[in-house]
């Protein structure tokens, strides 16, 4: 058994403490009757040990049932209005090294592009979706594909909500009919008009890595240098053995910002559910006002089973995890530029897929440095988990779970916003037509340069077209679909400081 991403002298001494490595759940391997009986056993076990709300697990669970279904009858389940401070994302997947790859942007069957889907008819049957950005060096982007075109079947079929989501889980080659949309007055109100239907032939692609900076730049406008950056996941590297290539990257991004001499910073995280807390750290330790490596970015509570033994072994500051002044690699560090003390605004751009370690950024600095949220309210995901697979059996048991174990606190203690940070400026971002990201006639980023400057960017008055709201009525997304995506995944140097 393994739990990726954790030390395993940690690990393995909670084995010991807690329960035998040659017995699981009172049944000895060779004595295991099914797979599902196994792997249940596997899963139930791992989760009385980490999961937070361990003291909730049924006694005497059905072990014949599906792992999928099991995994989800033992969970503490949320409710909106009885129990809102339940579980809302744990999460189980059959291959844990899909799901592994995953969790660094790695996609074995990748579509190209990121889309949002909305009811395309009164009656809620039909369905169209948008595209809210295309992926780079995939056939997407070579096909021309672009932010803004809405689409309604694959390989032939209408989309609908029986289904779309069979549809848009294809494998290989397929088919998309795109259309570009206006707003006209049809009728005495305002509709989206669609026209210009083309069909594509495209494909998958397996394996695909994508990187989480999809945009980097900086704009001056009224004597303002602003820096503008597309940050969709958290992760260090594309699961390569611990590179940071990733974080690196980042790092260099910011240090040719501070050369730029930028005084105002636009992050955009509309598309990000999430990642790696590390990386969440190396972020908002670049950003930071005032702060330094003796600063607490999160404080994290797990519960008392290994609350304890955290305590036993390593003492209270265990659970406090601290702003970095630089990356720490395998062999040497890579210093950390901050360019916190020189802005004048830092504004976050959110959705209703903003989550988890990006929330975290958000509520990790709010103590330190006031900032600006426009857009959509955020998820609501204060929680994090681990990765745990058991590497033991890997032929009996492939299954992989990301449970949540640590509700995560800011340096003032401060972890509620478990219904979603509410934007300074709201703005659900359903703009027609939709420019691509970075295009300063872009519904979000031109809101946000207005904030700074003043005033309207040049581009937006010029153009002679302005950005409408649409009456769309959304029902799911690529993003939200990946609940994996959705995640703090807690990495050893900052869950248990052994390096």
């Amino acid at each position: 058994m393994k739990t990726e991403k954790l030390c395993c002298l940690f690990f393995a001494s909670i084995c010991m403490s807690f329960f035998s490595c040659e017995k699981k759940g009172g049944i000895e391997q060779k004595e295991l009757i099914t797979n599902n009986n196994y792997v249940n056993h596997w899963i139930y076990d791992e989760m009385s040990i980490w999961y937070l709300w361990n003291d909730y697990l049924p006694a005497k669970p059905d072990y014949n049932l599906n792992p999928k279904d099991f995994f989800n009858s033992i969970c503490y389940k949320y409710d909106k209005n009885t129990n809102p401070e339940g579980d809302r994302f744990s999460f189980i997947l059959e291959n844990y090294v899909e799901l592994m790859n995953l969790l660094s942007g790695v996609s074995s069957d990748e579509m190209g592009f990121e889309f949002m889907l909305y009811y395309a008819d009164e009656k809620k049957k039909n369905v169209i979706g948008e595209i809210q950005y295309v992926k780079k060096n995939t056939p997407a982007q070579l096909a021309g594909l672009k932010r803004g075109q809405f689409f309604s079947k694959i390989n032939g079929i209408q989309l609908n909500v029986s289904n779309y989501y069979d549809l848009l889980s294809p494998e290989g080659n397929y088919t998309i009919t795109l259309h570009d949309a206006y707003i006209d007055n049809v009728n005495g109100k305002n509709a989206i008009v669609f026209a210009n239907s083309t069909e594509k032939s495209l494909s998958t692609v397996p394996n695909y890595a994508d990187n989480p900076v999809f945009l980097d730049t900086v704009y001056t406008i009224n004597n303002k240098n602003i820096a503008y950056l597309v940050y969709n996941f958290f992760a260090g590297d594309a699961n390569d053995g611990g590179s940071h290539q990733y974080d690196i990257d980042l790092a260099n991004i910011f240090s040719k910002f501070s050369q730029k001499n930028i005084d105002n910073m636009i992050i955009d995280l509309r598309y990000n559910s999430g990642g790696a807390v590390q990386s969440s750290i190396y972020l908002a330790s670049m950003l930071g006002k005032g702060i330094s490596s003796k600063e607490v970015f999160l404080r994290a509570e797990y519960n008392s089973l290994v609350t304890e033994e955290i305590m036993l072994q390593f003492g209270s500051d265990f659970f406090y995890s601290y702003f970095a002044d630089e990356i720490a690699l395998n062999s040497s560090k890579y210093p950390l530029p901050n360019i916190g003390n020189i802005l004048q605004n830092l504004i976050f751009l959110t959705g209703q897929n903003t989550a988890s370690a990006s929330e975290m950024v958000i509520n990790g600095l709010k103590p330190y440095m006031d900032i600006t949220l426009l857009g959509d309210t955020t998820v609501g995901k204060n929680v994090g988990s681990i990765l745990i697979y058991d590497e033991k059996n890997p032929k009996k048991n492939k299954w992989g779970i990301l449970p949540i174990i640590v509700k995560l606190y800011n340096s003032r203690n401060q972890s509620d916003f478990t219904a979603g940070f509410i934007p300074d400026i709201l703005d659900q971002d359903r703009y027609i037509p939709k420019y691509d990201l970075g295009d300063l006639r872009e519904g979000l980023l031109s809101r946000a340069i207005e904030h700074i400057t003043g005033s309207p960017a040049p581009e937006l008055k010029s153009s002679g077209i302005k950005p409408q709201q649409a009456s769309l009525r959304p029902i799911d997304s690529s993003i939200s679909r990946k609940k994996w995506t959705n995640r703090i995944v807690m990495p050893k140097n900052s869950l248990l400081k052994l390096e």
